[in-house]
């Protein structure tokens, strides 16, 4: 059992220090507690998956300061792009819904990701780093590079799964924090010095690239995109402008020069989408802004790999079907609607990943795709069963403790939720063979093999 900290130093009952919204302060004890461990990790938090407060009606008129500054520039410039408007709602400086002090996901939030399920999920991330280090051949120093870290809940799984599985990287591992909003990111960094881990995380501020992996959950969903409308001949582009009452709305228009200049239709015709067999004003969105990001993975590494795990297909299996209406989503309040322009600044935009994208832009830059998998086939390869039988076997795991971790593994590997979100493997100065843990297929029992 490693030790990664201790309640008494924290000042907390159990686990990390305001991860999400579960935790409250504890009375300090008389006398040192247990130390924590990947065992009081597990067992110490309540079931991520419920709403306790009820949701915040004041936020349904959006962020008047965002509107106006949205609205001052569609009246300056005249309809903008609506990736430009996604910029905006997410990202404002000021008063983006990414930047804002207000907590977005978790229970109070307006969203559950994985590690609010349990903390299964990064301790079995943390099973498949640990054998990017020893693929490797075990670096000092092993350097993570989280994207989108938040309040660094992740983080803490992740480095509780590695310190547990290999003591050795206690001296050599080094976490780093990518993270926009300088309240979480601030938040994040207090939290690891409060358990004993401020010497191993760090704000991402080194540019020198590194050894190690990189790892971004659930980032590239948020990544601005342009709304296309097919013409049965090629694309126009869906833009926003103001109504006469100064409300948001959808316009009609050429594509923008940046839309030009990716070429939606050479791109698809390109990833095998047969584009010709559309319904004439069938919806789509397309995010340069992804494409480029997975493209700046590749100078951050000197030698490593890179796990993007988020929802999205394939670009064949995004761009058909019953998703030529759009994916656009607006959450808020644990809800999902497709409307928005409701709530500016307050509600979370987001859109399905294309990883055949995303992938192309890594390669070109340098990587190599090592992987696709679903998050559930992920997991279990990587071992989050073990986990679960190794907390039913313990004979202190509680009946119900061990249930609301049978559930929420469920719901991690569920193959309508969670279950068919997807992981993509990158590379760079490393052989992609064999296959990483994670991306290895399923060995098939005799009678089901040619």
């Amino acid at each position: 059992m490693v030790v990664i900290g201790t309640a008494a130093q924290a000042g907390w009952q159990v686990g990390y220090p305001s991860y999400r919204d579960n935790y409250t302060r504890a009375p300090q004890p008389e006398a040192a507690p247990a130390a924590l461990s990947v065992d009081t990790l597990v067992g110490g938090r309540e079931d991520r998956d419920t709403m306790t407060e009820p949701h915040d009606n004041s936020r349904s008129q959006g962020n008047p300061h965002l509107i106006a500054a949205i609205r001052d520039e569609i009246l300056q410039a005249g309809p903008i792009p609506f990736a430009r408007f996604m910029e905006l709602a997410l990202y404002h400086p000021l008063h983006g819904y990414y930047m804002s002090p207000a907590r977005r996901p978790g229970r109070g939030g307006d969203f559950l990701t994985a590690p609010e399920l349990h903390p299964f999920f990064g301790l079995t991330i943390a099973r498949q780093m640990a054998e990017c280090w020893h693929r490797l051949d075990r670096p000092d120093p092993f350097t993570i590079l989280e994207y989108g870290s938040g309040i660094g809940g992740l983080a803490y799984d992740v480095i509780a799964g590695l310190l547990d599985a290999e003591p050795d990287l206690r001296l050599t591992l080094r976490y780093r924090l990518n993270e926009t909003n300088p309240h979480r990111l601030a938040e994040a960094l207090a939290a690891m010095d409060e358990v004993g881990l401020g010497g191993i995380v760090a704000a991402d501020l080194d540019t020198d690239p590194f050894t190690g992996v990189i790892l971004a959950n659930e980032v590239a969903d948020a990544m601005p995109v342009h709304r296309l409308r097919w013409t049965g001949s090629t694309f126009e582009e869906v833009c926003v402008a103001l109504d006469e009452g100064t409300s948001f709305v959808d316009v009609i228009a050429a594509l923008s020069p940046e839309m030009a200049a990716f070429d939606p239709l050479a791109y698809l015709e390109g990833a095998g989408v047969d584009v010709v067999a559309w319904p004439v004003d069938a919806r789509i969105e397309v995010s340069p802004a992804a494409a480029a990001w997975a493209g700046q993975l590749v100078p951050r590494l000197d030698r490593g790999y890179a796990l993007v795990i988020d929802y999205g297909y394939p670009a064949r299996e995004l761009y058909a079907g019953h998703r030529l209406g759009g994916l656009l989503r607006v959450y808020g309040g644990h809800a999902v609607t497709d409307t928005p322009y409701e709530a500016v600044g307050e509600r979370d935009l987001t859109a399905h990943v294309d990883f055949t994208l995303m992938a192309q832009a890594a390669e070109r830059a340098g990587m190599t795709a090592i992987g696709l998998a679903t998050q559930s086939d992920f997991l279990a390869n990587a071992g989050l069963g073990h986990l679960l039988v190794s907390l039913q076997q313990e004979p202190a795991t509680a009946v119900d403790e061990y249930y609301r971790a049978q559930a929420s593994v469920f719901r991690l590997i569920d193959p309508g939720g969670m279950g068919r979100f997807r992981v993509l493997g990158l590379a760079k100065g490393v052989s992609p063979d064999p296959p990483l843990r994670g991306f290895a297929r399923p060995e098939l029992p005799a009678s089901l093999r040619f």
